[in-house]
């Protein structure tokens, strides 16, 4: 009895050191500037499926970027999801080249060269109007529309010095129009300091008309709302990928694979899509209802995010001068 008892203590005493390792094993730190919801969704799906704990960390993209390379030699990170890819190729020395499985079926210039940025989603950048403020026989039916004198004062955009997304909307509104567009736009344009308030404000009438992203105009339409209308501008509906990757020595680099091949598989692209609105990256991921498929949608071909990356700094310099002296 004495010998079962003591043999029992010995086994209990193991399992309880070996159990903070496996604990610390089962593990994926990620970093993110996705919304809490989003996020919980996913990482409980994943731990669901795999028993793999997702530690997440919310913050954003740029201050992402900053922590990533602040730890770059003893990495406390796994994954970091998601941000603008060219954002992302600027920081690509510190991700791991990884060809995810799941990468088949996405674009191949949606996948950095060497695998170390793979896009999850895209965004299409749409033309936001309040059906109260703006008649349907009136609505703007391209991006060059903006540009008429008749919207001076009744349009918002974001400022691309603060928001990935408005400098994507810039960007492709330079390479359709150039920089007498931009003026123009500048010209008639309030710019506000966060991409939120452009859809919150043309959403409860602040505004007539903003720039802003599908997923975030159609979530009031999927709720209901009678005022909100969407255009996809006929020259091109404006499409920036973005992407997420894993940490070149991180942590726990088993598990990180594993959460990256979920993430940008086809059921949890899906999954997103329907309850969050945001396009997935892979071709293959059915379309929700009220939505168009994106084959159905002109998209700007001119768009090329590695080039408004090395554009940035420049459109940017631009962009500040024309805002200063209008």
């Amino acid at each position: 009895m004495k010998r079962s008892l003591w043999r029992y203590a010995v086994l209990c005493i193991i399992g309880l050191m070996l159990v903070p390792a496996w604990g610390w094993a089962a593990e994926v730190v990620l970093y993110s500037s996705n919304p809490p919801e989003l996020l919980d969704m996913v990482s409980q799906g994943f731990e669901k499926k795999t028993g793999i704990k997702v530690s997440t960390v919310r913050l954003g993209t740029g201050e992402a970027m900053k922590r990533i390379a602040a730890e770059k030699d003893k990495p406390l990170c796994d994954v970091f999801w998601s941000g603008d890819v060219a954002v992302l190729d600027n920081s690509k020395q510190y991700f791991l080249p990884y060809k995810s499985r799941e990468a088949r079926a996405l674009p191949k210039n949606y996948i950095e060269k060497e695998g170390r940025w793979t896009s999850s989603n895209a965004h299409v950048m749409v033309i936001m109007y309040n059906k109260s403020l703006v008649k349907e026989s009136e609505k703007p039916k391209a991006w060059k529309d903006l540009f008429l004198p008749k919207w001076k004062g009744k349009v918002v955009i974001a400022n691309p010095e603060k928001s990935g997304s408005a400098y994507a909307q810039v960007y492709g509104i330079y390479k359709l129009y150039g920089w007498d567009g931009l003026t123009k736009l500048i010209g008639n344009a309030k710019i506000l300091d966060s991409s939120s308030l452009i859809y919150k404000g043309v959403a409860g009438g602040e505004y007539p008309i903003g720039v802003t992203m599908e997923y975030a105009a159609y979530r009031y339409v999927a709720g209901g709302s009678k005022d909100v209308g969407i255009v996809y501008a006929a020259a091109g509906a404006i499409v920036a990928p973005e992407g997420a990757a894993v940490i070149l020595n991180s942590p726990h680099p088993q598990e990180a694979k594993k959460f990256f091949d979920y993430l940008i598989s086809k059921p949890v692209q899906e999954e997103v899509f329907e309850k969050f609105y945001r396009r997935p990256a892979r071709t293959d991921a059915k379309t929700i209802a009220g939505l168009p498929p994106l084959k159905k949608i002109r998209v700007l071909k001119k768009f090329d995010p590695l080039e408004a990356n090395v554009l940035e700094k420049d459109i940017l310099k631009k962009w500040k001068e024309i805002v200063l002296s209008r």
